[in-house]
């Protein structure tokens, strides 16, 4: 909306410029003058300068009303000039015949006085804003009264030309017209404001808090309006007009340079405030959100494309935690001028958050935001030297391209950061675009997350148990405890659904807690019906073991339950465990001593290490069913394989193969001294009743 407004003042000060030269040339010529009636040309002189007089308080106040901290030397010589300026053209049209006299009879050549003074004021003025440097005043009490000084100056003088305007030799002779003098000093005023806009020009990039072009119109046009003053014979005739007339085009144009653009200058600083991010000096949120909902406007009427790409730093809340926010932020800064560096030309950046950052590209397919994508994968891999250090970060990147369907920008950005998300749990460092498939991924998510938060009160959880056994004898040695969720909405939720969905959520605290204690209850009653059921081996999630306090709630459900320490085992992934070494090593201490068994749940899947091994109190090792279903037949997994139950028998643990599923799996562990196996084979995970059906007919896989 800006453009055309700066577009219309230009060309109508560019025309008012280009006509000033014919309109000058044809009024040169006396004959082609045309007199006004003298009413009609007093009324029309004297609304023009009333808004001149008003115009040259508006630029006074504007250098002397600022507050102290904004006032600069520029401004206050301006406005000092002006407040003579404003007294002077208003003695000059009250000095007009026709207008009561003041102190003296009035007359043209009272009047052409005044006008001088004030252009030679007003020339002076703007010739001191131009040469100037922009820096707030230095002493204060001096120019806080500077314009109490020149108005007793401009008070003595314009007393002493009202009182004797003859001490001023003649400017106008009636009948004759103007005088050698009064021309002379006219081309004096016009050198003067020509000379000043040639300097204006060549300090343009010195002149700040003004409207350049305004300023430079306003100039350019007084010194047009005065050679009109130059070839008048007739006060009341048209080039008189016509000089006043560019008189006060130039007060507009000089009115829009100085006061509008004082006046606008905090409003534009707010708003700059309000759409553009303090770190960075990038367009925010809101400006973002802004400049999106015109550009889905515009590719939908014009039928064109375009691309949204969502940048996050990976790891950078450890950057904060490790060195600190400073740096943080002066990282937050490089990373925000290394992207803009690498950008098309046409691309938009802005800070959406913390360490978000977001670009709009316009007419962009989606294969040309992956390649500015990679682009950015590429640059962003080097290193930013930040003080003395020099950090490295990656980012990772969700790109949506639009316009489909009916989409919202807000629409467009949640599936951003779909994109975003994806690319995040795909391992960070790369690029996700968006799709249909998922986006309905996602909406499963929030609808499994939503109805899991009321599953346990509605009790759609339950829990199935797969038994264990010895490889040697095929005795049942324990049970798994397994979590299943069927829902009355969804149907059966498969457990690689909804327990990642449950540790990312937090609800895996409290499912966790049910789960331990149904387990237990359940094996106490099996005990007390008189089966030899084994162990029961419970689950633990990476946030249950980052409780100090797990192994307290541990032995209340032991207590509540009656069952015994022994009888229960705890498992854990290595994952969990190297999540916070200290922590475990505390926690695992303490279910250690309540007397629990501990086992690592698919083992060499995570950061299998010996030295881990003999810091925790380990009793059992579980190898990973991805490592049993192609054994024997690979070598390489069967060598895994060996690797994991010679390592256990070294180190004197239980070691248990998952998943086992075959026969020829079963021979393979048997050959290589596996201690026990759980899987298909055997059994699939049961409801609790089927359990009591295998214990009751105590069944057991034959080994030969």
């Amino acid at each position: 909306m800006q453009t055309p407004q700066v577009n219309t003042h230009r060309i109508a000060g560019t025309l008012l410029l280009t006509l000033s030269v014919p309109l000058l040339l044809w009024q040169a010529t006396p004959d082609n003058q045309f007199t006004i009636t003298q009413a009609h040309f007093l009324a029309i002189h004297s609304l023009m300068e009333v808004f001149a007089v008003i115009v040259a308080m508006l630029v006074f106040f504007t250098g002397h009303g600022a507050a102290q901290a904004e006032r600069s030397t520029r401004a206050v010589a301006l406005g000092s000039a002006f407040l003579a300026v404003g007294v002077f053209d208003m003695l000059h049209f009250l000095s007009y015949i026709g207008m009561p006299d003041v102190v003296s009879q009035n007359s043209p050549h009272k009047s052409i006085v005044f006008w001088l003074l004030a252009r030679l004021s007003a020339g002076v003025g703007l010739l001191a804003y131009v040469l100037l440097p922009e820096r707030p005043v230095r002493h204060a009490a001096l120019h806080r009264h500077a314009w109490l000084g020149v108005l007793l100056a401009v008070c003595a003088i314009s007393w002493a030309l009202l009182r004797a305007p003859d001490l001023v030799p003649r400017m106008y002779e009636s009948g004759v017209g103007l005088t050698r003098l009064k021309v002379a000093l006219e081309w004096g005023v016009f050198a003067l404001y020509l000379g000043t806009a040639v300097l204006l020009a060549l300090r343009r990039r010195q002149i700040t808090h003004c409207d350049f072009d305004s300023l430079m119109f306003a100039i350019l046009l007084m010194a047009a309006g005065e050679l009109f003053l130059t070839v008048y014979v007739q006060v009341t005739s048209t080039a008189n007009m016509l000089g006043h007339t560019y008189k006060v085009a130039a007060y507009y144009f000089l009115y829009r340079a100085i006061y509008a653009e004082a006046v606008g200058r905090p409003f534009r600083q707010m708003r700059h405030m309000l759409t553009h991010d303090d770190l960075t000096g990038l367009p925010n949120r809101t400006a973002f959100g802004d400049r999106l909902r015109q550009s889905l406007a515009r590719a939908r009427e014009m039928r064109g494309a375009g691309a949204v790409l969502l940048l996050d730093l990976d790891h950078f809340q450890t950057v904060n935690d490790t060195l600190g926010h400073e740096q943080g932020d002066q990282l937050l800064v490089a990373v925000a001028e290394r992207i803009r560096a690498i950008l098309p030309a046409d691309a938009f950046l802005a800070r959406f958050s913390g360490d978000e950052f977001v670009i709009q590209l316009d007419n962009a397919s989606i294969e040309r935001a992956k390649a500015v994508a990679q682009t950015l994968l590429r640059a962003l891999s080097s290193e930013f030297d930040i003080g003395n250090d020099r950090l490295g970060i990656s980012v990772s990147i969700g790109i949506v391209g639009y316009p489909s369907d009916d989409e919202t920008a807000s629409v467009l950005m949640r599936y951003a950061d779909l994109a975003l998300h994806r690319a995040k749990q795909t391992g960070r460092n790369c690029l996700s675009v968006f799709s249909r498939a998922l986006s309905e991924e996602m909406q499963r998510r929030v609808l499994l997350e939503a109805r899991l938060k009321h599953a346990l009160e509605r009790r759609e959880l339950a829990l199935h148990y797969q038994p264990r056994h010895e490889i040697g004898n095929g005795r049942l040695t324990g049970w798994e405890a397994l979590l299943r969720w069927q829902s009355p909405e969804l149907g059966n939720v498969s457990p690689d659904e909804f327990i990642p969905l449950a540790e990312r959520s937090g609800l895996i605290l409290p499912i966790g807690d049910w789960v331990l204690h149904e387990a237990c209850r359940q094996m106490r009653a099996w005990q007390e019906a008189g089966f030899a059921a084994g162990t029961m081996a419970v689950n633990l999630s990476a946030r249950q073991l980052r409780q100090m306090d797990l192994a307290a709630k541990v032995g209340m459900v032991l207590h509540d339950t009656g069952l015994t320490p022994t009888d229960l085992e705890l498992e854990v992934t290595e994952s969990s465990l190297m999540d916070n070494l200290a922590t475990a090593a505390t926690v695992l201490g303490d279910l250690e001593r309540l007397g629990l068994r501990i086992a690592v749940d698919d083992f060499g899947t995570g950061y299998s290490s010996l030295s881990y091994l003999k810091t925790f109190p380990i009793h059992c090792l579980k190898i990973d069913r991805s490592f049993i279903r192609d054994i024997p037949d690979d070598e390489d997994d069967a060598a895994i394989v060996r690797t994991i139950i010679a390592l256990a028998e070294n180190l004197n643990l239980t070691v248990v193969a998952e998943g086992v599923e075959t026969d020829a799996q079963l021979a393979y562990l048997r050959a290589n001294r596996c201690d026990q196996a759980q899987g298909y084979l055997f059994s699939r995970p049961l409801p609790p009743d089927a359990c009591l059906g295998l214990l009751r007919a105590g069944q057991r896989k034959a080994v030969a």
